[in-house]
């Protein structure tokens, strides 16, 4: 794998990572999501940013993960979007942590454990005695997620691809 400079966050206690190259911004906090009909359970709804709809992927729920209990407050990650029908995808997480550097050479490969799989996993860095997993974003969302996406997208005139 390339070198690059990842995002790193936490979910859950584990670290994961995004290209920075993909990222648009980091929100603190939810702010005010509207709730979208028939949109998979994982995804809280959209958000407007400055003119563009945005689709929210809760990652708890994505990964399976309980949520977290009290006052906790999220951070949104928002990413470029390559295949959904939306220009963006913001991504709920835990915490964001930092940018690094990861050297290609460090990188391992993802480990093929099941075969519907992870396909979004592209690699594995070791960083400090953890293994952070790095994540391709456009591969985190379903077929069904990107129909749904693209479907609520057109109904609003607002497919990027128009």
């Amino acid at each position: 794998m390339e070198d690059g400079k990842y995002l790193t966050f936490e979910l859950s206690g584990q670290m994961y990572a995004i290209d920075i190259r993909c990222i648009r911004e980091i929100l603190n906090g939810h702010g005010s999501i509207s709730p979208v009909p028939e949109f998979p359970e994982y995804s809280l709804g959209v958000i407007n940013l400055r003119g563009d709809i945005v689709p929210i992927i809760d990652m708890r729920k994505r990964f399976h993960k309980p949520p977290i209990e009290g006052s906790h407050k999220e951070c949104i990650i928002v990413t470029e979007s390559n295949n959904s029908g939306a220009d963006y995808i913001g991504f709920s997480v835990d915490k964001v942590s930092s940018v690094m550097d990861f050297e290609g050479k460090d990188i391992s490969a993802a480990p093929k454990l099941t075969s519907n799989g992870s396909k979004y996993v592209t690699g594995m860095y070791k960083a400090d005695g953890r293994i952070i997993i790095i994540l391709d974003t456009d591969l985190l969302l379903t077929d069904s997620m990107v129909e749904a996406i693209g479907e609520y997208m057109g109904n609003l005139g607002l497919n990027s691809d128009e």
